[in-house]
Protein backbone atom coordinates (compact mmCIF):
# COMPACT_ATOMS: atom_id res chain seq x y z
CA UNK A 1 0.00 0.00 0.00
CA UNK A 2 1.65 3.56 -1.09
CA UNK A 3 1.59 6.29 1.64
CA UNK A 4 0.96 8.57 -1.08
CA UNK A 5 -2.12 6.96 -2.41
CA UNK A 6 -5.29 9.05 -1.09
CA UNK A 7 -7.32 6.13 -0.90
CA UNK A 8 -5.31 4.33 1.50
CA UNK A 9 -4.33 7.38 3.87
CA UNK A 10 -7.72 5.82 6.24
CA UNK A 11 -5.86 2.82 6.38
CA UNK A 12 -3.65 3.99 8.09
CA UNK A 13 -5.62 5.50 10.62
CA UNK A 14 -7.22 2.18 10.96
CA UNK A 15 -3.87 0.60 11.57
CA UNK A 16 -3.02 2.25 13.85
CA UNK A 17 -6.61 2.15 15.85
CA UNK A 18 -6.50 -0.93 15.93
CA UNK A 19 -2.66 -0.92 17.55
CA UNK A 20 -3.42 1.48 20.32
CA UNK A 21 -6.90 -0.28 20.86
CA UNK A 22 -4.55 -4.24 21.71
CA UNK A 23 -1.62 -2.97 22.88
CA UNK A 24 -2.74 0.00 25.56
CA UNK A 25 -6.17 -1.45 25.87
CA UNK A 26 -7.87 1.91 25.62
CA UNK A 27 -11.19 2.06 26.17
CA UNK A 28 -13.93 2.24 23.19
CA UNK A 29 -14.48 5.69 23.39
CA UNK A 30 -11.09 6.97 23.43
CA UNK A 31 -9.94 5.14 20.17
CA UNK A 32 -13.04 6.80 18.33
CA UNK A 33 -12.01 10.14 19.32
CA UNK A 34 -8.61 9.07 18.16
CA UNK A 35 -10.15 8.26 14.73
CA UNK A 36 -12.48 11.52 14.39
CA UNK A 37 -9.31 13.29 15.23
CA UNK A 38 -6.97 12.23 12.90
CA UNK A 39 -9.62 12.40 9.98
CA UNK A 40 -10.19 15.52 10.95
CA UNK A 41 -6.55 16.14 10.20
CA UNK A 42 -6.24 14.16 7.33
CA UNK A 43 -9.11 16.06 5.62
CA UNK A 44 -7.31 19.15 6.83
CA UNK A 45 -3.80 18.38 4.98
CA UNK A 46 -5.59 16.80 1.91
CA UNK A 47 -6.64 19.91 1.25
CA UNK A 48 -3.61 21.84 1.68
CA UNK A 49 -2.21 19.83 -1.15
CA UNK A 50 -0.30 17.43 1.53
CA UNK A 51 -0.62 13.92 2.80
CA UNK A 52 0.34 11.74 5.66
CA UNK A 53 4.35 11.51 3.93
CA UNK A 54 4.70 14.91 3.51
CA UNK A 55 3.76 16.49 6.63
CA UNK A 56 6.34 18.05 8.92
CA UNK A 57 6.45 20.33 11.96
CA UNK A 58 6.08 23.27 10.45
CA UNK A 59 2.42 21.58 8.59
CA UNK A 60 1.38 19.89 12.32
CA UNK A 61 1.38 23.72 13.89
CA UNK A 62 0.09 25.52 11.14
CA UNK A 63 -2.92 22.69 11.42
CA UNK A 64 -2.95 23.13 15.19
CA UNK A 65 -3.26 27.30 15.13
CA UNK A 66 -5.92 26.57 12.57
CA UNK A 67 -7.94 24.51 15.71
CA UNK A 68 -6.97 27.35 17.71
CA UNK A 69 -8.38 29.90 15.03
CA UNK A 70 -12.10 28.01 14.95
CA UNK A 71 -12.15 28.06 18.27
CA UNK A 72 -11.28 25.18 19.85
CA UNK A 73 -10.09 25.01 23.63
CA UNK A 74 -6.52 24.18 25.29
CA UNK A 75 -8.01 20.93 26.56
CA UNK A 76 -8.95 19.62 22.91
CA UNK A 77 -5.49 21.24 21.59
CA UNK A 78 -4.07 18.61 23.74
CA UNK A 79 -5.89 15.41 23.34
CA UNK A 80 -5.48 16.29 19.59
CA UNK A 81 -1.34 16.72 20.04
CA UNK A 82 -1.25 13.58 22.03
CA UNK A 83 -3.29 11.47 19.30
CA UNK A 84 -1.27 12.70 16.30
CA UNK A 85 2.49 11.98 18.38
CA UNK A 86 1.20 8.41 18.83
CA UNK A 87 0.10 8.14 15.62
CA UNK A 88 3.51 9.22 13.85
CA UNK A 89 4.98 7.31 16.57
CA UNK A 90 3.64 4.26 15.08
CA UNK A 91 3.62 5.28 11.07
CA UNK A 92 7.87 5.79 11.78
CA UNK A 93 8.24 2.64 14.46
CA UNK A 94 6.48 0.58 11.25
CA UNK A 95 8.46 1.55 8.69
CA UNK A 96 5.54 4.08 6.89
CA UNK A 97 7.19 7.02 6.72
CA UNK A 98 11.42 7.79 7.24
CA UNK A 99 11.00 10.30 10.09
CA UNK A 100 8.97 11.47 12.87
CA UNK A 101 7.74 14.98 12.27
CA UNK A 102 5.82 14.92 15.61
CA UNK A 103 8.83 14.20 17.53
CA UNK A 104 9.50 17.75 18.76
CA UNK A 105 5.92 19.33 19.03
CA UNK A 106 5.11 20.28 22.55
CA UNK A 107 1.83 20.13 24.41
CA UNK A 108 0.65 23.57 25.00
CA UNK A 109 0.03 24.05 28.79
CA UNK A 110 -3.33 24.89 30.08
CA UNK A 111 -3.71 27.81 31.89
CA UNK A 112 -4.81 27.73 35.29
CA UNK A 113 -7.74 28.77 35.98
CA UNK A 114 -8.05 31.87 38.18
CA UNK A 115 -9.85 30.93 41.77
CA UNK A 116 -12.71 32.86 43.33
CA UNK A 117 -12.30 36.81 43.87
CA UNK A 118 -13.86 37.47 47.47
CA UNK A 119 -13.72 41.09 47.76
CA UNK A 120 -12.51 42.73 51.51
CA UNK A 121 -16.31 43.47 52.26
CA UNK A 122 -17.25 39.46 51.36
CA UNK A 123 -14.28 38.51 53.70
CA UNK A 124 -16.18 40.96 56.67
CA UNK A 125 -19.44 39.51 56.46
CA UNK A 126 -18.23 36.22 56.23
CA UNK A 127 -15.91 36.86 59.57
CA UNK A 128 -19.19 38.13 60.99
CA UNK A 129 -21.26 35.23 60.95
CA UNK A 130 -20.07 32.64 63.55
CA UNK A 131 -22.26 32.83 66.97
CA UNK A 132 -19.11 33.69 69.38
CA UNK A 133 -21.12 32.95 72.35
CA UNK A 134 -20.83 28.80 71.68
CA UNK A 135 -17.72 26.55 71.75
CA UNK A 136 -18.07 25.84 68.13
CA UNK A 137 -18.83 29.24 67.16
CA UNK A 138 -15.97 30.80 68.65
CA UNK A 139 -13.54 28.03 67.22
CA UNK A 140 -15.41 28.69 63.28
CA UNK A 141 -14.45 32.12 63.60
CA UNK A 142 -11.05 31.67 64.89
CA UNK A 143 -10.54 29.39 61.90
CA UNK A 144 -11.91 31.65 59.41
CA UNK A 145 -10.17 34.85 61.02
CA UNK A 146 -6.90 32.69 60.69
CA UNK A 147 -7.35 31.39 57.06
CA UNK A 148 -7.59 34.65 55.94
CA UNK A 149 -5.37 36.37 58.21
CA UNK A 150 -2.11 34.48 58.17
CA UNK A 151 -2.93 32.55 54.50
CA UNK A 152 -2.50 29.18 55.81
CA UNK A 153 -3.45 25.99 53.48
CA UNK A 154 -5.98 24.04 55.14
CA UNK A 155 -3.94 21.09 55.99
CA UNK A 156 -1.46 23.70 57.30
CA UNK A 157 -4.20 25.23 59.63
CA UNK A 158 -5.95 21.70 60.73
CA UNK A 159 -2.40 20.42 61.80
CA UNK A 160 -1.53 23.31 64.35
CA UNK A 161 -0.56 22.49 67.69
CA UNK A 162 -1.13 24.99 70.96
CA UNK A 163 2.40 24.95 71.13
CA UNK A 164 3.15 26.67 67.46
CA UNK A 165 1.54 29.56 69.06
CA UNK A 166 4.03 32.58 69.96
CA UNK A 167 1.50 34.36 72.37
CA UNK A 168 3.84 37.38 72.93
CA UNK A 169 5.05 37.92 69.50
CA UNK A 170 1.58 36.98 67.51
CA UNK A 171 3.34 34.30 64.67
CA UNK A 172 2.66 31.17 63.94
CA UNK A 173 5.21 28.30 63.23
CA UNK A 174 4.18 26.41 60.43
CA UNK A 175 5.34 23.21 58.98
CA UNK A 176 4.41 23.64 55.37
CA UNK A 177 5.07 21.48 52.51
CA UNK A 178 7.67 19.35 51.91
CA UNK A 179 8.15 19.75 55.85
CA UNK A 180 9.36 23.62 55.28
CA UNK A 181 8.82 25.41 58.49
CA UNK A 182 8.06 29.17 58.34
CA UNK A 183 6.46 32.09 60.62
CA UNK A 184 3.58 33.26 59.50
CA UNK A 185 2.02 36.39 61.42
CA UNK A 186 -1.53 36.65 63.00
CA UNK A 187 -3.53 39.52 62.71
CA UNK A 188 -4.63 41.35 65.97
CA UNK A 189 -8.34 40.35 65.13
CA UNK A 190 -7.10 36.72 64.29
CA UNK A 191 -4.87 37.33 67.57
CA UNK A 192 -7.81 38.19 69.56
CA UNK A 193 -10.25 35.23 68.52
CA UNK A 194 -7.50 32.57 69.21
CA UNK A 195 -6.41 33.83 72.61
CA UNK A 196 -10.58 33.97 73.32
CA UNK A 197 -11.03 30.37 71.65
CA UNK A 198 -8.33 29.41 73.68
CA UNK A 199 -8.38 30.58 77.02
CA UNK A 200 -12.35 31.14 77.21
CA UNK A 201 -13.78 28.00 75.33
CA UNK A 202 -11.44 25.01 74.48
CA UNK A 203 -10.34 24.77 78.17
CA UNK A 204 -13.90 23.48 78.29
CA UNK A 205 -13.90 20.94 76.49
CA UNK A 206 -13.52 17.90 78.90
CA UNK A 207 -13.06 14.89 76.34
CA UNK A 208 -10.00 15.90 75.24
CA UNK A 209 -8.20 13.01 73.25
CA UNK A 210 -6.12 15.51 71.03
CA UNK A 211 -5.09 17.74 73.90
CA UNK A 212 -1.82 18.87 71.38
CA UNK A 213 -3.95 19.80 68.96
CA UNK A 214 -5.42 23.28 68.53
CA UNK A 215 -8.95 22.99 66.37
CA UNK A 216 -10.65 20.29 67.50
CA UNK A 217 -14.42 19.16 68.14
CA UNK A 218 -16.30 19.04 71.16
CA UNK A 219 -15.68 15.67 71.73
CA UNK A 220 -12.05 16.20 71.37
CA UNK A 221 -12.27 15.02 68.24
CA UNK A 222 -10.17 15.96 65.23
CA UNK A 223 -11.84 18.06 62.60
CA UNK A 224 -11.90 17.36 59.21
CA UNK A 225 -11.17 18.76 55.76
CA UNK A 226 -14.22 18.22 54.37
CA UNK A 227 -15.85 19.44 57.66
CA UNK A 228 -13.84 22.57 57.56
CA UNK A 229 -15.12 23.20 53.88
CA UNK A 230 -18.81 22.88 54.92
CA UNK A 231 -18.31 25.01 57.83
CA UNK A 232 -17.19 27.94 55.43
CA UNK A 233 -20.23 26.91 52.85
CA UNK A 234 -22.63 27.54 55.51
CA UNK A 235 -21.28 30.70 56.69
CA UNK A 236 -21.09 31.71 53.07
CA UNK A 237 -24.79 30.77 52.73
CA UNK A 238 -25.90 33.00 55.98
CA UNK A 239 -23.90 36.01 54.81
CA UNK A 240 -26.22 35.49 51.59
CA UNK A 241 -22.67 35.42 49.42
CA UNK A 242 -23.12 33.78 46.20
CA UNK A 243 -19.88 32.78 45.47
CA UNK A 244 -18.23 28.86 46.22
CA UNK A 245 -15.90 29.57 48.96
CA UNK A 246 -13.52 27.51 50.21
CA UNK A 247 -10.65 27.10 52.60
CA UNK A 248 -8.21 27.78 49.51
CA UNK A 249 -10.54 30.88 48.43
CA UNK A 250 -9.61 32.24 51.76
CA UNK A 251 -5.55 31.80 51.20
CA UNK A 252 -6.12 33.58 48.17
CA UNK A 253 -8.22 36.79 49.28
CA UNK A 254 -5.18 37.27 51.87
CA UNK A 255 -2.97 37.03 48.96
CA UNK A 256 -4.65 39.15 46.53
CA UNK A 257 -5.87 41.78 49.32
CA UNK A 258 -2.26 41.72 50.32
CA UNK A 259 -1.14 42.76 47.00
CA UNK A 260 -3.70 45.24 46.10
CA UNK A 261 -2.44 47.09 49.30
CA UNK A 262 1.02 47.41 48.63
CA UNK A 263 2.63 44.53 49.64
CA UNK A 264 5.48 43.20 47.32
CA UNK A 265 5.41 39.89 45.42
CA UNK A 266 8.23 38.21 47.27
CA UNK A 267 6.84 38.75 50.31
CA UNK A 268 3.95 37.49 49.91
CA UNK A 269 5.71 34.51 48.24
CA UNK A 270 7.25 34.24 51.53
CA UNK A 271 3.65 34.30 53.66
CA UNK A 272 2.17 31.76 51.52
CA UNK A 273 5.24 29.31 51.66
CA UNK A 274 5.63 29.28 47.83
CA UNK A 275 9.06 27.15 46.95
CA UNK A 276 8.78 29.50 43.32
CA UNK A 277 7.81 33.07 42.81
CA UNK A 278 6.22 32.29 39.65
CA UNK A 279 3.63 30.42 41.47
CA UNK A 280 2.82 33.24 43.62
CA UNK A 281 2.76 35.34 40.14
CA UNK A 282 -0.91 33.90 39.69
CA UNK A 283 -2.41 36.92 42.69
CA UNK A 284 -0.92 39.80 39.85
CA UNK A 285 -3.65 38.47 37.32
CA UNK A 286 -6.52 38.72 40.20
CA UNK A 287 -4.83 41.84 42.08
CA UNK A 288 -5.95 44.36 39.50
CA UNK A 289 -6.95 47.18 42.08
CA UNK A 290 -3.66 47.52 43.01
CA UNK A 291 -1.90 48.07 39.53
CA UNK A 292 -4.81 50.41 38.04
CA UNK A 293 -4.32 52.58 41.27
CA UNK A 294 -0.36 52.60 40.69
CA UNK A 295 -1.36 53.24 36.96
CA UNK A 296 -2.96 56.42 37.95
CA UNK A 297 -0.44 57.25 40.96
CA UNK A 298 2.51 57.16 38.42
CA UNK A 299 1.91 56.84 34.67
CA UNK A 300 1.80 60.69 33.26
CA UNK A 301 -1.76 59.58 31.25
CA UNK A 302 -2.48 57.92 34.19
Amino acid sequence: MSISDNSGEYQFIDQFCNHVSFKNNLQKNTILAYKSDLKIFLSWILKNNCNFSRVDRVVINNYLASRLDLGASVSTIQRVVTCIKSFYLFMYENGFIQSNPAQLIENPKKRRKLPTIISEDEVETLLSCPNTNTISGMRDKCILELLYSSGLRISELLSIKVSQISRDKSFLKIIGKGGKERLVPIGSSAMNSLLTYIDVFRCNIKNIDNIEMLFIKETGALISRQECWKMIQKYALTSNINKKISPHNLRHAFATHLLNNGADLRTVQMLLGHASLSTTQIYTHIAKDRLVKFHQKFHPRG
